[in-house]
Order: C-alpha cells, then structure tokens, then sequence
C-alpha cells in the first residue's frame, strides 16, 4: 500500500503527540529511532512491512515485540491523520523472565565495594532504597530534598510528582553526601557541577558491579527491582510498593493516599533494617 506523506512533518507531529501523552523525551527519542530506521526502506508501517523488516534484523523476541508496538502506534497515528486503512502486524508474545535482583547479602558487599566515594555511595543507596527510575534520579534537584521530615519530591513519568520517604539511615547517607557540595542545584552532580545524564549513571552502576564479583548483570534498573524485591521480602504490601514506585495503575483516594504514606514511612524503614544499611554505614 502506497501513501504520500511528508516524512519530516509527520514525524514532528507524532513526537508532538507523544509529548502530549506524557511520554519522557528519552522514549520519543527512542520511538522516533526505530521509526526512522522503518521509514529509511518502507513507508506504511502494514503487516507485509513490518514482517519484511524484521527479516533484517537479528534481535531477540522480546526487543521485537517492543519496536512492534511502537510501529503500531505510528501506524494507528498514521491512519488518523492520513485517513486511511491498513492492518498492522500483532506483537510476538514475549518471554516471562523473572526480574534480575540483588539479594541481601549482594546488596551489602555491592554497598561496602561502593562506600569509598560518598557522592558514589550516595547514588547506588538512594537507587537501592527508593526505587526510583535513573531518569528521576538525575532531576531531583535540592530543593525537593527534606532531610527534616525525611522525604524526597520524585518527579516521575508525564510530570506526576510524588513525595517517597527515605529512611534515617539514608537521609544521613545524603546529609554526609550534601557537606562536600556548594551553590548546586541538582542533589547529584557531576565534578564539573553538571547534571549526569542517565549513560553515565548506567556506566557508574556496571563498574562498581564488576569490582564486586557478583556474576548479575547490574543496571539501575536491576536495583529498582531489588527495592521491590526487598520491600516483599520485608512483608511490605505491594500496593504499597506500587505507590512507591510510581506505577500509575494504582488508582487511589485521598484518604487511601494518607494511609499508604504513613505505609510508605514504614516501609523503608524496614527495608533499611532489613538488610542491615546502619551497620554497612558504621562498617561492621
């Protein structure tokens, strides 16, 4: 099937579209990738297409299944704004792989491997104890920080802001971190005083990693599963859990919102003591 489109104006419309859905500029960077990569041999993203795309390609299921949806949704974008009909090839089932995590023992020897540099052990703890994503990681800027009351303003995906506790013993982590900066604005910075870019906490996660021997592969990701992981084996409740993540499918009242707070306080706490966090900061 054959359709005339201007490929520049179109895109621009769609990453316009992406952004008014919430999506973060780093995954309508990504979408626009794969869809340029499309469009650079074929024009409408129909089944017979696509089939013939993946022909070149030599990823695994799992990554096929992704950029299949994200070829859909081009193509459900496609058929709105051109006016047209076309079928669109149906995503692969993907394989169940159980997360990757790090237990509590692996928590303690990657957290001593890491405590030699403060603004370091800094980061690898607040990932390890919040679970928050590495893209909300890097923006967290100071001011959202509240080492009275013991919380910090995580800014998640489509801008929805929420406010996760952090325990005693990482709010002093971050009080020792803090005393080394001056005149900052983001709570983790760069020796330039520049804000990280997600690849170079990507890069710090996987070097510490290698120094500790554990045989996982580590990502930032991989430590926002162990949050979870750890906050289950601590006997948190995972709607709890869920509220801390940030996941948006917890749909809550306000009310429900104030008891999942205090939930939420208990929560890290316990996660703090259940993989012992006081004695690796006192060195044990």
């Amino acid at each position: 099937m054959k359709a005339e489109f201007n490929k520049e104006k179109i895109l621009h419309e769609f990453s316009m579209h992406l952004m008014l859905k919430g999506y973060s500029p780093l995954t309508i960077k990504n979408y626009l990738y794969i869809i340029n990569d499309f469009l650079r041999e074929f024009q409408i993203p129909d089944t017979k297409s696509i089939q013939k795309y993946f022909l070149k390609k030599n990823i695994s299921k799992n990554a096929r299944a992704t950029q299949t949806l994200i070829l859909r949704s081009f193509a459900k974008f496609l058929k709105k704004e051109l006016h047209i009909e076309f079928e669109t090839l149906d995503p692969p089932k993907t394989s169940k792989t159980l997360p990757t995590f790090l237990t509590k023992d692996e928590v303690k020897k990657f957290l001593e491997v890491v405590k030699k540099n403060k603004r370091d052990f800094a980061i690898i703890a607040f990932l390890i104890y919040t679970g928050v994503r590495v893209g909300e990681l890097i923006n967290i800027k100071i001011e959202d920080v509240n080492l009275g009351e013991n919380y910090v303003r995580i800014k998640g995906k489509g801008d929805k802001e929420r406010f996760v506790p952090i325990s005693l013993e990482l709010s002093n982590i971050i009080k020792e971190h803090l005393k080394e900066k001056h005149h900052s604005e983001y709570l983790f910075e760069s020796k330039r005083r520049k804000k990280f870019s997600p690849l170079t906490i990507q890069l710090m996660v996987k070097r510490y990693a290698k120094e500790t021997g554990i045989q996982k592969k580590i990502t930032p990701h991989k430590l926002r599963h162990t949050f979870a992981t750890l906050a289950l084996e601590s006997g948190i409740s995972p709607i709890t859990i869920g509220e801390l993540l940030g996941h948006s499918s917890l749909n809550t009242t306000m009310k429900y919102t104030h008891v999942t707070n205090k939930l939420a306080t208990e929560a890290v706490r316990r996660i703090s003591e259940f993989t012992n966090l006081k004695d690796i900061i006192e060195n044990k």
